[in-house]
């Protein structure tokens, strides 16, 4: 794929102001800061960008539908639902842990932000997650998985178990990986949703 000039200052700057929006605030960062940090002028950042809110909305896109892609593939590679939940919230884990400040301006400013549903980063997560709902589906028809699951409840488990970790990891620092958690996570779940063996009946 060949990327142009203008993408690679775009990138540059939605870079620069993820860091700045982390380490600042939303509120109190500005865009003459992150056009200085960027080395570019404020101009060029109104040329991709209208507003701050709006360079702050571009932010996810690229980078959550290179994380789903990822995740897309290995997901043909696994078998059993429940390895594939395993992995799943693995990539998550281990893409939060290798981007804190994305992880920060996802946590922090753009989950809570009502207007945030209506872009195309959102739109690009809401099918990403998706995922998980067919990973469970899949589950529960192949009878890994107990049948009365309510796979949008089971995925909002995942997830909220997911966003709470990660965003008391932004804001404290503790604990120094989130990988650890990876494994309690998910055997904590499978023991309360995976289908229990005739034998034991």
């Amino acid at each position: 794929m060949v990327t142009t000039k203008t993408e690679l200052r775009k990138q540059k700057i939605l870079d620069t102001a993820t860091k700045v929006f982390a380490q600042r605030g939303f509120q109190e960062a500005t865009i003459t800061e992150i056009a200085k940090e960027a080395k570019v002028s404020e101009a060029s950042i109104y040329e991709y960008f209208s507003t701050k809110e709006g360079l702050l909305f571009s932010i996810p896109a690229r980078s959550s539908r290179e994380l789903f892609e990822v995740m897309a593939f290995h997901l043909k590679l696994i078998r059993g639902a429940g390895n594939k939940l395993r992995a799943i919230v693995y990539l998550l884990m281990d893409s939060y842990q290798n981007h804190p400040e994305f992880a920060a301006v996802l946590m922090l400013f753009l989950k809570h932000n009502k207007k945030f549903l209506d872009t195309s980063g959102h739109h690009v997560i809401k099918e990403g997650v998706r995922q998980i709902t067919r990973v469970i589906e899949e589950g529960i028809e192949s009878g890994e998985f107990r049948g009365d699951l309510n796979p949008y409840l089971t995925r909002a488990m995942v997830l909220g178990t997911i966003e709470h970790l990660v965003t008391n990891w932004v804001m404290t620092g503790h604990p120094d990986s989130l990988i650890q958690f990876v494994d309690p996570l998910i055997d904590s779940l499978l023991a309360g949703i995976e289908q229990a063996d005739a034998t034991t009946k």
